[in-house]
Parts: structure tokens; sequence; C-alpha cells
């Protein structure tokens, strides 16, 4: 260790802020000072403050040990984000008020900006959930008061895998700056590391602990603290943080304890245009809304089209005073629900109805955790559904597909999704639908609506889904249910 850090600022300017934003976006499953495996969704963005408390975060050597110099380190983080699919950047700018020791027993406060972060971060091809990282941090700080630097590069490769609700994550780089000598040790290139591990208690909330450090190997240690924090996103984009550190070493920047807590906003339109889109849009045959009119004459091709007598050449949705693009409504004040498709309804909302090779449903199927078993919240769906079957005898048979996310081992997901489909039909033929009229099959994890790298992929691939199949394209190892003819 240094004899005296106070004098350090003579050869190089110190920075102690190394608390680090790694998470500037609302996703759940990101870790509150190492960031996130994900990238996001292309067209989204976030905003956030992050207040962060540290108690002496840079303290002196001495012969009894460590005397603070600074007591005191409370820092506003305005943080923000954009993603562009495969790539994100994102900025933090600190605001700090310090509190530094004196010998006299009196202390002195003062505020000052800090080195502010932009940063990109790159979805590694064909490793998924890897990222690679480069953080420019600008020597905007005030280096009198040892929160500035010259400027420096932070580089980190990062890496995680999720089993079941636990997800890992590791990052590994390394701090790179101007040089320096100081009695003799060699300061300006350092390590960056961290491991963390996150339990997800549902899609919206999750809880992690976190070992990270970033310096240099010439400050004498390098400053590592452990966090442990929790976050949580709510349904209108607000998201929450908080946690708390303690560190585990005398480097500088390590404080004693410290607190976080952080608020923000997630916006944009999420599924916008990911790389794969854009590549699949490079050939004049790609729709990518789905709504018939190719891309290249779409006006919105990101938006299906609504077929209802306005516009419908244009390619964009057209809504009415309800909001559900219909200009001959049967529920002029009341919009359909999200699942429904406007070419093949009235304009009312159905939790279930049959809209073309498929029964759209509005509405979620709820089993027991990690098994088939349905829970009664279910019913409402599963009713609509019966309904909506009943209500088209014209249609002879419905395949019921069961699908999985990436929670958990393939294997398992595949049987699961498979029992949970076989569950589904069983109810239906109980409660009047036609078994011969029913087969079903489970697809894993091998089908999902979206990307793993999107962070509502967890919930929205985990689902269950009604088509309309013909004899001949009866997937292998469907099931069905045979019920005697007496017992109809």
């Amino acid at each position: 260790m240094i004899a005296l850090l106070t004098l350090l600022p003579i050869a190089f300017a110190l920075d102690v802020d190394t608390f680090t934003t790694g998470a500037t976006t609302g996703d759940p499953t990101a870790f509150t000072r190492l960031g996130s495996m994900v990238t996001g969704d292309a067209g989204t963005w976030d905003a956030g403050l992050v207040l962060d408390y540290a108690d002496a975060p840079l303290s002196e050597q001495i012969a009894g040990g460590r005397s603070p110099v600074i007591d005191v380190l409370a820092t506003t983080n305005l943080t923000g984000g954009y993603s562009f699919g495969g790539v994100r950047l994102d900025g933090t700018l600190p605001l700090h008020l310090g509190v530094d020791a004196s010998d006299s027993g009196n202390s002195s406060s003062w505020l000052a900006s800090g080195d502010a972060r932009v940063g990109a971060q790159l979805a590694v091809p064909h490793l998924n959930r890897f990222t690679l990282g480069s953080t420019l941090v600008l020597p905007t700080g005030a280096d009198a008061l040892y929160v500035g630097g010259p400027g420096r590069l932070v580089t980190v490769l990062r890496g995680g895998r999720e089993f079941g609700r636990v997800g890992v994550l590791a990052l590994a780089g390394a701090v790179l700056s101007l040089p320096e000598q100081v009695r003799g040790l060699e300061a300006g290139v350092g390590p960056v590391l961290g491991v963390g591990a996150a339990y997800r208690m549902s899609d919206a909330l999750s809880a992690a602990f976190e070992l990270g450090a970033e310096g240099s190997w010439g400050v004498g240690s390098i400053p590592l603290e452990s966090t442990l924090s929790a976050r949580m996103r709510l349904p209108d984009g607000i998201w929450a943080s908080a946690g708390a550190a303690a560190g585990l070493g005398a480097g500088v920047g390590a404080s004693r304890w410290r607190v976080i807590v952080g608020v923000g906003y997630s916006g944009g339109r999420p599924g916008g245009v990911t790389p794969a889109e854009a590549d699949a849009r490079s050939d004049g045959d790609a729709d990518a809304d789905g709504d018939g009119i190719l891309d290249d004459q779409d006006a919105c091709p990101g938006e299906a089209e609504t077929i209802d007598g306005v516009d419908d050449a244009d390619g964009c949705p057209d809504p009415d005073g309800d909001g559900d693009a219909f200009t001959v409504d049967a529920c002029p004040s009341e919009p359909l629900g999200p699942g429904q498709d406007p070419r093949h309804s009235d304009g009312c909302p159905q939790r279930a109805e049959l809209a073309g090779d498929h029964v759209a449903v509005t509405g979620t199927i709820f089993f027991r955790e990690g098994r088939a078993e349905l829970l009664v919240s279910a019913e409402p769906v599963l009713t609509a559904v019966r309904d909506a079957m009943q209500a088209h005898p014209e249609v002879a048979l419905f395949l019921i597909e069961g699908h999985a996310n990436t929670d958990g081992p393939e294997a398992y997901n595949l049987r699961l999704s498979d029992a949970r489909a076989f569950s589904v039909m069983g109810w239906l033929v109980k409660h009047g639908v036609d078994s011969n009229r029913l087969i079903s099959k489970g697809f894993g994890e091998s089908q999902p609506l979206l990307p793993e790298s999107s962070s509502d992929a967890l919930a929205a691939n985990r689902r269950v889904e009604f088509r309309v199949v013909h004899i001949e394209d009866i997937p292998p190892d469907s099931r069905h249910i045979d019920v005697p003819a007496d017992a109809r």
C-alpha cells in the first residue's frame, strides 16, 4: 500500500468513483453493477437516476491503520441508453457531493462533477448471452477533489447463463489510461473483474449478489466490493433498484460500505427491427409484420395493416375512435384485446376467437410452477377457447401447441411443454369439445416468439397456442385422447 495517498494527485489524478452503474436498463435480469447479458430490443431506450452513498471511499495507510481522506461520497448518476438490437449505447453523468476528513477534527464539504462515461455494448455473434463492451471515461471530473482522472478506456467481455430461476454472470476486462510513475509504482493499466448470481422471483422481480472491482495495479490493491441488490420492473415501463455493498479491500474507491438506490423508465417500441429482420428485409419477398404487404411496399413494415376499408394498401394500422382500427365497429367504445386480429373480428373484445388459421387468445393460461397442472385462473381463457371452437364446427381439427422459454434444461422444457399442451386438451374434452377435433404436441423452446435477447422473451415464449391443421399436416409424435363411444 502506498504510504500517503494524499500526495498522489500531484503526480496523477485519482478517481475514487469506482462505482459503475452497469445496469442502465429496466431489465430485471440485469445486474446492478455488472450489467446485462443482453443488448435489448431494437428501438428501445432507457433513462434513469441512480443514487450512490459511499462511506470512506479513499483512505491513507498510517501506522495505526487506515485513516479516511474522504469521509463520505454521495453521487447522483444520470443514466441513459438506446438499443439498436445487437448494439446498445449508454452513458452515465455523475455529480458528487463529498465530505473531506481533517486531522483537526473539522470537515469540509464540496460539490463537483465526476468523470462522464459513454460506451457501447455489442452482442458477440454466434455466442448467445455474451457481449463485448467498451466504455470511454471522459476527464470531466474535478481531479483536485479525487473525482477525476486523465481519461481512460474500460473494455470488458460479459458472459452468462440461466439455470431455471438462477442466472449467473461473469466479466473480465481491463482499464487502460495514461501511464504514470508514482513512488516507483506504475499506474494506468488494471483489471476489471466481476462475478454475480441472481434469483428471478418473477418475470418482473429479481435479487442478485455481485462481486466486482475496477482499478489499476499501481494503486496497491484492487478496489473489491460485494453487492447485494434487488431490481423490479413495473408494467408501465417504470423500474426501480436498491442495494447495499461492502468493501473487501483497501484499494482506492473501495468503500467501507455503500448504499445504492435507482429509478428509471424504459420506453420505445419493444420488438423493433433486429439484425435478423434487417437481413430478411434485404430480399424482395420479406414481410416482417406478416400483414401480406411486402416490406418494400409497406409504409409501416414493423406494424401490421388492419384490413378495415381504410387505407388498406399502405401497410399501416388505421385506428378508429376506440383505437382498435375499425371504421365499422360493433363495439365502438371497447378496443380489441392485444391478441385479437382485426381482420377476423367484429371489433368487440373477446378472450378467444377464430382468426384465420388459429384461435387468437387474449390472456394467459396459467399452470402450477414447473408442472402441467392448470390453475383455476386459466379457466376463463380456456372457456373462451372452447366457445370459439364450438362456434366453428366447420373446423375439423385443432392442434394445441405447448411452447417453453429457455428457463431450464432443453429436454425438461420439451417434456413440460408437451405435458401442458396435453393437459389443456384434456380440459377442453372434459368441457365439451369433441376429442376427435383435438391433438396436442409440445415444442419446447424450439419456436420462440421473441429472441432470447429480448427483455420480454421469458414471459412471451412460455405459451399455449391453438392452430387449425389438416389431416395431412398432423405433426409426428402428436397426442390424441381416445374417448369410448358409449362415454361421449
